[in-house]
């Protein structure tokens, strides 16, 4: 009996943690709309990947990130308000831009342009948080890498 509740116990906190882990899945559910916090999760955590790409310069899944961190920005763009805050608006004002031309530095491969255009996708956000009147939202580029993945392109 005490190793079938050990058992169920790991399992248990397994999933849990695999659920905390990973905000993309979080929530996910067929016809479920996903809140602005939801969203944000999953912009911090694809846009982190991102960031571990453009630092281990891998060109390839600097391109695969790109497209998911495009997802959710236009997912993000359709939310018209929340607490009183126009986030469409203000995303397509300030994080578009900057996606775009992080876009457009990663087509090029020119490694020093790609990751200064990351630096302004994450100020961008920074902005964004600013005009939303939420400056202790603050983001940073981080080049730790809390994932069981390797960033490096494949030799």
């Amino acid at each position: 009996m005490r190793n079938k509740t050990t058992v169920s116990s790991i399992i248990s906190v397994t999933l849990l943690a695999g659920v905390l882990a990973n905000p993309a899945s979080a929530g996910e559910g067929e016809g479920e709309a996903l809140g602005l916090v939801s969203w944000m999760g999953r912009l911090q955590y694809y846009a982190h990947k991102l960031g571990l790409a453009v630092n281990a310069e891998n060109r390839a899944l600097q391109g695969y990130y790109l497209h998911e961190v495009e997802e959710v920005i236009e997912h993000i763009e359709e939310i018209r308000e929340a607490d009183g805050i126009e986030i469409g608006k203000l995303i397509k004002a300030n994080l578009v831009p900057a996606f775009e031309a992080l876009e457009g530095a990663v087509e090029t491969g020119d490694k020093a342009r790609v990751s200064l255009a990351y630096d302004g996708l994450l100020a961008a956000c920074n902005a964004c948080h600013r005009a939303a009147n939420r400056p202790y939202i603050h983001i940073v580029r981080r080049s730790d890498n809390p994932y069981v993945q390797d960033f490096a392109p494949l030799s």
